[in-house]
């Protein structure tokens, strides 16, 4: 999965939710029945997408950088999640 943060939009924006697998990359509906075969679905899918974007991402940027903003104040900024993870 791939973060990006757009400063137009003041958002962190998931532009990419993707498997690599059997030197082939596997997307969209292909993806989510490849990680069936893991036991995961797109609940599993969601949680770690979230996980990554407030733990690892901005919970890094307000550790290290900004003490104005926290998860629980974003200010105008907000959290835009792949289509794949939010139908």
């Amino acid at each position: 999965m791939m973060f990006k943060y757009n400063s137009k939009k003041r958002a962190l924006i998931q532009e990419e939710v993707y498997l690599y697998a059997d030197d082939q990359e596997v997307e969209g509906s292909d993806f989510l029945k490849k990680l069936s075969t893991y036991g995961k679905d797109r609940t599993w899918l969601k949680k770690q997408s979230k996980k990554v974007a407030e733990q690892y991402i901005l919970g890094a940027w307000f550790k290290n950088g900004s003490s104005r903003y926290s998860l629980k104040n974003l200010g105008d900024m907000k959290i835009e999640y792949d289509k794949l993870i939010e139908e």
